[in-house]
């Protein structure tokens, strides 16, 4: 099913919004200013005199022509993460982004338009199969056919991972004018993402999906303090984070101090008072939240295997212990048996203050809103306090990546380059500055240092793993399994992949020096 929407502005609109928003209208086209001093650590090529971020473009302008984005849903009809939701929300209906964010989106288009002459359009089309699935076909089917209905498409990363080495994307980093470097795409995912200095496909400002699908930790500070850990570890984990002690045998010192077995089974479940409310995913976050990745980089800047070494090893047996002590960590994974969605046990469990930790991902805050104690959001714990920095994992299943389709040539790719740029400046404006507000608004005891944290730790470590996105081997499979598998048994079970991981990679490798 697809849907397409548009947002027109007339010139009254325009002249309206630009006045009552927050006043980051983009220097024109025309203007490409230079600046002596860089603001923030930034560049000073994407900042004008008055400190606000600016895009680079061609110089043209395509008045009376429209940019198309292909967005991907579960259902018939989702919330937008490209034009404003405002005028489609029904009195009463549940809302994910708040007033300032539609606001956001508002102004971008408006940006847009201004700046371009362009109409900022979506395609939005339903698949009740994230990965792998219609919206993939679409794609493929759609660059094949070489359609013009849309020029920039957001699927998830694995179908990003599968358009590209099937050639339908072209690489964002060959493409002339395009400002990836830029401060508005995020810098660490492209990175991570980044072999043989080709890209194909990325997140950043732009997007909302993919800040939400980063990993995040939320505990329930109430307890925190009730149980005397600011004075036990030396400070809030707000504290313990900004001086690089927030680590995983913290969090499992203080998760096994609530343990209760409140129905008497004999056992510690999602009924009961505990921890640590978790899923398998977990594992996953804390292996790259330790830095520890499936493939890596090597010298000539092709990817390589790095999952399993000394350092990797150490830390799969501490997550081990941790995931696999069932006097305090209980995993959502188990309760299948009990109800499909066996994460709302555990979330419950959170939200009731029956659990001290829940980890999940940042968007998840939008169903924590009814809980009435004050809790907090930090990144996923370092392995050790020696650890250079945090890491935030992007779910490669949930998150939507940009990527433009192979059939967009000529004129149309360089108006998708220009709008991308202008778009991307727009949103480093407006929604990478409220982006916190998603989380603060569904917050009863709001919490400026969550948004600190959002601000300063999570969103701008957010990366994603490579081995995981292409899975090569099925080891991103193997890495949440460890969570079964007997302490000390990640050398075997790696062994047991690993030489069908390499002929992937292989493949891979061979796909990246064809095309470099």
């Amino acid at each position: 099913m697809k849907i397409k929407r548009t947002i027109a502005l007339s010139a009254a609109l325009l002249m309206l919004c630009s006045a009552i928003l927050c006043g980051c209208t983009q220097e024109s086209v025309e203007s490409t200013p230079e600046v002596q001093v860089s603001s923030g650590g930034v560049r000073t090529e994407y900042i004008d005199e008055n400190g606000n971020y600016y895009a680079k473009t061609s110089g043209k302008r395509y008045d009376g022509q429209s940019i198309s984005f292909l967005t991907c849903g579960s259902s018939s009809v989702f919330e937008s993460e490209i034009l404003p939701n405002t005028v489609y929300y029904e009195e009463g209906a549940a809302q994910t982004y708040p007033q300032i964010i539609n606001d956001d989106l508002n102004e971008r288009a408006i940006q847009l338009e201004e700046q371009l002459g362009l109409k900022l359009e979506e395609v939005q089309f339903m698949s009740a199969t994230r990965k792998n699935g219609e919206m993939l076909q679409h794609i493929i089917q759609g660059n094949l056919s070489s359609t013009d209905e849309y020029q920039v498409v957001v699927p998830c990363l694995y179908d990003g991972a599968s358009l590209a080495t099937a050639g339908h994307l072209y690489n964002l980093r060959g493409l002339d004018g395009l400002q990836i470097d830029a401060p508005w795409w995020n810098a660490e995912f492209n990175e991570s993402m980044t072999y043989g200095d080709q890209l194909y496909f990325t997140i950043g400002d732009i997007g909302l999906v993919n800040k939400s699908c980063t990993s995040a930790l939320f505990f329930n500070y109430d307890l925190w303090k009730k149980f005397g850990f600011n004075e036990k570890f030396g400070g809030s984990p707000y504290e313990l984070v900004r001086k690089g002690e927030w680590t995983i045998d913290i969090l499992a010192e203080a998760s096994k101090v609530m343990s209760d077995d409140l129905d008497d089974n004999g056992k510690i479940d999602y009924k009961d008072e505990f921890g640590w409310a978790g899923q398998l995913d977990d594992m996953w976050g804390f292996f790259f939240g330790a830095g520890e990745r499936i493939a890596s980089a090597d010298a000539d800047g092709y990817p390589t295997l790095t999952m399993y070494n000394q350092r990797s090893a150490r830390v799969m047996d501490k997550i081990q212990n941790f995931v696999k002590n069932d006097e305090y960590y209980v995993s959502a994974n188990d309760y299948f048996s009990v109800t499909p969605t066996p994460t709302e046990l555990t979330r419950e469990a959170f939200i009731t203050g029956r659990a001290l930790f829940f980890n999940d991902a940042l968007g998840t805050v939008t169903v924590l809103g009814d809980m009435e104690a004050h809790f907090g959001v930090v990144p996923e714990p370092k392995f050790e306090k020696s650890q250079d920095g945090y890491h935030s994992l992007v779910n490669p299943w949930g998150a939507s990546c940009f990527a433009i389709p192979t059939c967009v040539v000529g004129d149309a790719l360089t108006m998708t380059v220009d709008a991308l740029n202008v778009l991307g400046a727009a949103s480093k404006n407006t929604i990478a500055k409220d982006y916190q507000e998603t989380v603060l608004s569904y917050m009863k005891t709001r919490d400026e240092e969550s948004a600190e944290m959002i601000n300063e730790y999570i969103l701008p470590t957010r990366a994603c793993d490579i081995g995981m996105v292409y899975q090569w081997g099925g080891l991103d499979v193997m890495l949440q399994n460890m969570a079964y598998y007997p302490v000390g048994s990640f050398a075997s079970q790696y062994e047991s992949l690993e030489t069908q991981a390499e002929a992937a990679l292989e493949r891979a490798i061979e796909f990246y020096k064809k095309n470099g």
